[in-house]
């Protein structure tokens, strides 16, 4: 499909790997979980989910795009019971058509500042509300904007702001050392006291390029899920089979050698993101030694920021966490659910 405004032409691709990976970067300009790489990833996680890329080109220069993905197994914010189960199979037969970049919490859209920024947004809204139209989908959706993003839409969208924002720490320290030395003395006796009482209780951190046991990390995932009344993420299996192919970390926490505990780091363009968090029951001082040896990674490799998701705040905030900006969607359907579903968000 290629339209045309006065001033851009929208081209469109079904996979990354049609797309230049020099011209895609070139628009990224170093955003987090933006790059080709991480992209190529998402299409090999998110396998049964079909991306369209919408592209906005302004004198053959790449100037805006969308990333869309057919998503038919998205976990929405609903509680266990009859609401979730009849939403769940609405959605497999009316998938929802989203604008985000795979598995990382972030906007899929790229707009260019100045003069062409209202009609590129006009152009790639407009492109996917055609898909939209065509394809029937259950609602088109572009997530993970700010306030500002989220405003002045045309046509037939309805911005939401949804109440769990992520949180996200700038780094301005070059070790572990260096940043408990930057903050109180009861930061550092808490430090302290949790590596000493983890040793009493035999549990122990170790780092993997893979994971090393996909089933074993899964129970525990589910078992964060479960203690949240989150939906599963449909995608955490092929996650953690494929986590060497973005070069990730893998944190295990072991109590006298058996899994406690578990989480993913992944980088991209000079940000950490924690996801894949697993815990047993009842085990005090997993969560905070992986919580220190993220922040160990993070430091080592020395990247810009990190970002955490949205679960444990008060933790986090302790630790110099703030709450993201990024908690906005649009959203436009026709759909009684989806509208039952925007008005029990706001």
């Amino acid at each position: 499909m290629t339209s045309i405004t006065p001033n851009l032409t929208i081209q469109t691709a079904q996979s990354i790997n049609e797309i230049s990976e020099q011209t895609w970067d070139n628009l990224s300009a170093g955003r987090p979980f933006q790059s080709h790489r991480w992209y190529r990833f998402g299409e090999r996680i998110m396998n049964d989910c079909r991306p369209t890329y919408l592209l906005a080109y302004h004198k053959d220069e790449l100037v805006g795009r969308a990333a869309l993905w057919r998503i038919s197994s998205e976990p929405l914010p609903l509680a266990p019971g009859i609401g979730r189960t009849i939403t769940e199979s609405t959605l497999r037969r009316r998938p929802l058509l989203i604008c985000r970049s795979p598995l990382s919490n972030a906007s899929g859209l790229i707009l260019p500042n100045g003069p062409l920024h209202d009609e590129t947004l006009n152009a790639l809204s407009e492109a996917a509300l055609n898909i939209n139209r065509q394809s029937h989908y259950l609602a088109l959706v572009f997530d993970f904007l700010d306030q500002e993003e989220s405003a002045n839409w045309q046509g037939e969208f309805t911005p939401v702001q949804l109440s769990d924002p992520g949180t996200i720490m700038q780094n301005r320290w070059d070790s572990l050392e260096a940043y408990l030395e930057d903050g109180d003395k009861k930061d550092r006796q808490h430090y302290k006291r949790t590596l000493r009482e983890a040793e009493k209780l035999g549990i122990t951190i170790e780092k993997h390029s893979k994971v090393t046991d996909v089933n074993a990390a899964l129970k525990l995932i589910h078992n964060v899920e479960r203690h949240y009344k989150n939906s599963p993420n449909p995608w955490m299996k092929n996650l953690l089979e494929n986590l060497e192919m973005a070069q990730g970390t893998w944190l295990e926490a072991r109590q006298n050698g058996i899994l406690v505990g578990c989480g993913a780091l992944f980088e991209d363009n000079q940000t950490q993101l924690t996801t894949a968090l697993g815990l047993a029951d009842r085990i005090p001082y997993v969560y905070l030694m992986l919580t220190y040896a993220s922040l160990e990674d993070a430091f080592q490799k020395h990247v810009a920021a990190m970002r955490w998701g949205s679960g444990a705040y008060d933790v986090k905030k302790s630790l110099g966490f703030k709450l993201e900006e990024n908690n906005y969607i649009v959203v436009s359907s026709t759909s009684l659910i989806i509208r039952t579903l925007i008005r029990s968000l706001r």
